[in-house]
C-alpha cells in the first residue's frame, strides 16, 4: 500500500518520483513475490493483493486530495490486477526445472526490457532502472548456467513481441 500512496505523493517528482509511477517497479516487485510464494495459487493471490493495495493506497490518497476518483479507470487498474495474479501464477513456475521453468522465469524479465528498451534514445532513469531490474530477475529466476541460457530465447522472442506489436502504448494508451 505504500507504493500505491507514494506513486501518488511523489508523481512528477524527481528521479524517485519517476521510478516509483513507473509500471517496471510494480513488475519487479510482484515477480518477487510470486516467486518466493510457496505455491503457485498463492503466488497469484499474493501477487493481486499487492497490486489492490496498491491501487487502493493510490485513489484512497487522490480521494483525500481532493482529486476526482474515475470508477473506469479503477476497474481497468482491477482487471491489471487480475492479469498480475495470472503473471504471478505463472512466474511462481521459474522454479521449475528445463524449458517450462525458463520460459516462465522469462516473462517478467521481458516485460522489463520491453518497457525499458527506448533507454537508447531517451536516456530515462526510470527506464533504466527496469533494464537493472531485469538483469536481477534473469539472475534471480533462472538459477545456474543452463536455465540462464534456456531463457534467452525465450526473453528475446517475448520481448521482440511486446515491441513489435506496440503492446505498452496500446495496454496504457501511450503514456509508457
Amino acid at each position: 500500500m505504500l507504493m500505491g500512496w507514494l506513486a501518488k505523493d511523489l508523481a512528477g517528482n524527481g528521479v524517485i518520483g519517476a521510478i516509483i509511477s513507473n509500471i517496471g517497479i510494480w513488475v519487479f516487485v510482484s515477480a518477487l513475490i510470486a516467486v518466493y510464494s510457496p505455491e503457485a495459487v498463492r503466488a497469484a493471490v499474493h501477487v493481486f493483493l499487492y497490486f489492490i493495495g496498491v491501487i487502493a493506497a493510490y485513489y484512497t490518497h487522490l480521494f483525500a486530495l481532493g482529486g476526482r476518483v474515475d470508477m473506469g479507470q479503477v476497474v481497468y487498474w482491477i482487471i491489471f490486477a487480475a492479469i498480475g495474479a495470472l503473471i504471478g501464477f505463472i512466474d511462481w513456475h521459474a522454479g521449475d526445472k528445463e524449458w517450462l521453468g525458463a520460459g516462465c522465469a522469462a516473462l517478467p524479465i521481458s516485460l522489463l526490457i520491453a518497457e525499458g528498451y527506448p533507454i537508447y534514445h531517451s536516456m530515462s532513469v526510470s527506464l533504466g532502472f527496469d533494464i537493472v531490474c531485469a538483469i536481477i530477475l534473469y539472475i534471480l529466476l533462472a538459477p545456474g548456467k543452463n536455465q540462464k541460457l534456456m531463457a534467452l530465447p525465450f526473453i528475446m522472442a517475448f520481448t521482440f513481441a511486446l515491441v513489435y506489436f506496440d503492446v505498452f502504448s496500446k495496454i496504457f494508451g501511450g503514456w509508457i
